[in-house]
């Protein structure tokens, strides 16, 4: 009866904020990593983070609010309904959810109308069968995916995962196979971040948010210092996003593959990558910090991530990130990021993040463009009661066409 109601709260959750937010995560956050001591995999059952939460990471978010909803009569009875875990079977079966939406308006035109739109609506699934501890099958669905595919925002996204953990043992290497994302670089949970997109007055995404392919790849943590991954995927989704080159001509970055292409195609043109990471915790476990660098390469298409960051538990994390991809006679690509966030209260982070982009584009032309991007934020990341954020920033975006001055609102439900 306990199990049912509780996934009865998740439905109605679930669907009551999508009405609400007219259909319109914490994903493992770097800067927390940072500032706990803990690796991604510590609270997720993905290594780098994002989609579903283990039940160390649930537990973690349980109590995390401004208030208490204990002591509000209107919450005590629904929060109750979340039950002691979000595993049901003996532990068995794991769910989770997502639901995350931005309130803001064009950087580039004065008149722009500000808008509420979807930027996550995601739910998860984790199933371990009896008696196969070695064995994990999860999976997940964005529905915001759909509006953003029905607006062509983004070439190349996915919204659904499925995948199956293959693990013998804790200290030895885990295998997964399926449709899921490469590990790539870290993996943060603002997809306006300037750090994959292709920079400019009018930026667009290089790797697009909610990006995955079929694919297997290769994990080992079983050192508490070390994280090494490596995979081979099919270019489906990547070769749908498509360029102009020095020719005149405008097509997928993945020569002579397109999403359409038969399997042998696809099998023709694998994607590698390729990540490694270091772990550094001082042995009083007051300063925690990590760097390491990953590749992806397919063909003449590369992208090289380098990343760093240094926090003290319980206080502040400093981190960046360094990115640059190439494409002969398409694009030469330099973005960066860096961020400090600061906790006062185990329920408030603020930050500053500055981005800076650097894109030359080879629109029919020997001579490439140049176009650029900077981006201010300052912002607090808000959680007044337990599976709620918000996050309120302001932004300073200046590019080769314009400069600008914003507010934005993030809002995100999690379970």
């Amino acid at each position: 009866m306990k199990a049912l109601q509780r996934i009865c709260f998740t439905i109605i959750i679930t669907v009551g904020l999508q009405i609400l937010l007219q259909t319109h995560s914490v994903f493992a956050l770097p800067q927390f990593s940072l500032m706990t001591g803990n690796r991604c995999l510590t609270c997720h059952v993905n290594a780098q983070g994002g989609g579903i939460r283990s039940e160390l990471g649930w537990y973690a978010a349980k109590d995390a609010g401004m208030i208490n909803p204990k002591d509000v009569p209107l919450l005590k009875d629904l929060y109750a309904l979340d039950g002691e875990s979000n595993s049901f079977i003996d532990g068995q079966l794991t769910i989770g959810m997502d639901l995350r939406g931005q309130m803001t308006r064009s950087p580039a035109r004065d008149n722009a109308q500000r808008r509420f739109f979807p930027m996550q609506l995601a739910l998860y699934g984790a199933l371990k069968l009896n008696g196969a501890e070695w064995l994990t099958l999860e999976g997940g669905f964005d529905a915001a995916s759909l509006w953003q595919s029905a607006r062509g925002s983004y070439s190349g996204q996915s919204g659904w995962t499925a995948s199956a953990l293959i693990q013998p043992g804790l200290t030895l290497p885990l295998l997964r196979v399926g449709h899921f994302q490469p590990t790539t670089g870290v993996r943060y949970d603002d997809h306006t971040m300037l750090i994959r997109q292709i920079s400019g007055a009018f930026s667009r995404p290089l790797i697009p948010p909610m990006y995955a392919e079929w694919g297997a790849e290769i994990q080992y943590d079983g050192l508490q210092w070390l994280s090494l991954s490596a995979g081979a995927f099919l270019p489906q989704n990547i070769s749908a996003i498509n360029v102009p080159f020095a020719n005149g001509d405008f097509g997928s970055i993945i020569a002579g593959i397109s999403p359409e292409a038969p399997l042998n195609q696809l099998l023709s043109a694998p994607t590698f990558t390729g990540r490694a990471k270091v772990w550094l915790r001082t042995e009083d476990h007051l300063l925690n910090s990590y760097l390491g660098a990953s590749v992806l390469n397919n063909g003449n298409f590369r992208m090289l991530n380098a990343f760093v960051g240094a926090g003290l538990t319980d206080r502040l994390s400093l981190m960046g990130e360094y990115m640059t991809a190439n494409l002969p006679n398409a694009f030469l690509l330099q973005n960066w990021t860096v961020e400090l966030t600061y906790r006062p209260f185990a329920w408030l982070y603020p930050y500053v993040r500055y981005e800076q982009g650097r894109s030359q584009i080879y629109d029919g032309s020997t001579t490439p463009t140049n176009n650029y991007a900077n981006n201010l934020t300052i912002g607090v990341q808000w959680f007044p009661l337990p599976y709620l954020e918000l996050r309120p920033e302001w932004r300073l975006y200046d590019t080769e066409r314009f400069t600008s001055t914003r507010w934005n609102l993030q809002v995100h439900f999690f379970y």
